[in-house]
């Protein structure tokens, strides 16, 4: 499936006014929900992957998108990196999506957990083949997208992605630690609850002569 083509000259239409205030910047734009149709946005932006899709999201709960992104990794070999927070990905459409994923499959790695000091893992970015960096207040849920206040801001300098993509591996990183961690206790709690079946006492021989 080929990817579709991102044109940056066009993300106007997706403002309520249908265009930019003049004098933008030539390597940001920025869209404010529930006014903007910030969802028609990451839509096109994770349709035109071609090579990599590195998240960090705290509240990860849009199946188009998801949809979008499993969509790649099937069918174009893109390489996804997620990391998502633990308390938002326990809920309970969020674990229906992650039961789609098979983080054994080769070309992605799928992180849950917390910030390096044990707190919740509030950003929520993404970055699409090293170029454009997604920032900003909004989860990827309808709700975040379409009726709450709050702000994406999208970058195509790939500086701002190289420099956040160091921090989104360092955060990767942490999350599959925590989960190893976590993984070897819960291994060492089974095993101390383990008793393994009695064994029966050895026949005793008769005594010689009997």
């Amino acid at each position: 499936m080929p990817a579709e083509q991102f044109n940056w000259d066009d993300l106007a239409k997706y403002k309520q006014a249908g265009r930019f205030l003049d004098g933008y910047p030539d390597e940001t734009r920025t869209f404010f929900s529930p006014y903007d149709d910030v969802h028609g946005v990451l839509k096109a932006l994770l349709s035109s992957t071609q090579h990599s899709i590195v998240l960090n999201m705290y509240g990860y709960d849009d199946d188009e998108l998801d949809a979008i992104i499993r969509g790649k990794l099937d069918n174009d070999h893109v390489h996804l990196q997620m990391s998502l927070d633990k308390s938002q990905a326990g809920g309970v459409h969020e674990r229906t999506l992650l039961q789609n994923w098979q983080n054994e499959k080769t070309g992605n790695s799928i992180a849950v957990g917390q910030s390096s000091r044990g707190a919740i893992s509030h950003l929520k970015i993404v970055i699409v083949d090293g170029v454009y960096t997604v920032k900003g207040s909004t989860n990827w849920s309808l709700s975040g997208e379409q009726k709450q206040d709050n702000e994406l801001t999208l970058s195509r300098n790939a500086v701002i992605a190289a420099e956040t993509r160091a921090q989104l591996d360092i955060n990767h990183d942490n999350m599959l630690k925590q989960m190893a961690k976590a993984a070897a206790a819960d291994g060492g709690a089974k095993a101390r609850r383990f008793k393994p079946a009695e064994q029966p006492a050895p026949a005793q021989e008769a005594p010689a002569g009997s």
